[in-house]
């Protein structure tokens, strides 16, 4: 757990701007987990397993469209989700990921890994 990397490296003397360097994240990353006991960066890692994304509701939507179009690229999945819901306004990004997530289990691993790629 990083909380306990950030935590060891401070107890062996280094400052905040080594320990971003040595974990190769951000300074006030580093301060926030300074500033937390175990229990609150143990509750705010849980918690970003539970966060609710844009297109978990349109999740269904995505995976009947890969079992049914397994050939489907991201942008062409996300052209007929804009075309279905206009209301949805996501990132290219954000649609990748979200297929990477609704076809864990419900189609092969390569293409998770494809869309992993993308």
């Amino acid at each position: 757990m990083l909380y306990i990397e950030i935590k060891q490296l401070k107890e062996r003397g280094l400052n905040p701007s080594q320990i971003a360097r040595q974990l190769k994240i951000s300074r006030p990353t580093v301060y926030e987990y300074l500033s937390m006991s175990y229990e609150e960066a143990q509750a705010w890692v849980m918690g970003l397993n539970q966060r609710v994304k844009k297109l978990d509701a349109y999740e269904e939507w995505l995976v009947a469209w890969l079992k049914e179009y397994p050939h489907l690229s991201a942008a062409q999945i996300k052209d007929w989700l804009l075309e279905r819901f206009p209301e949805v306004k996501v990132g290219d990004s954000t649609v990748s990921e979200a297929l990477c997530g609704a076809i864990t289990g419900e189609v092969s691993d390569s293409k998770a890994e494809i869309y992993a790629s993308i």
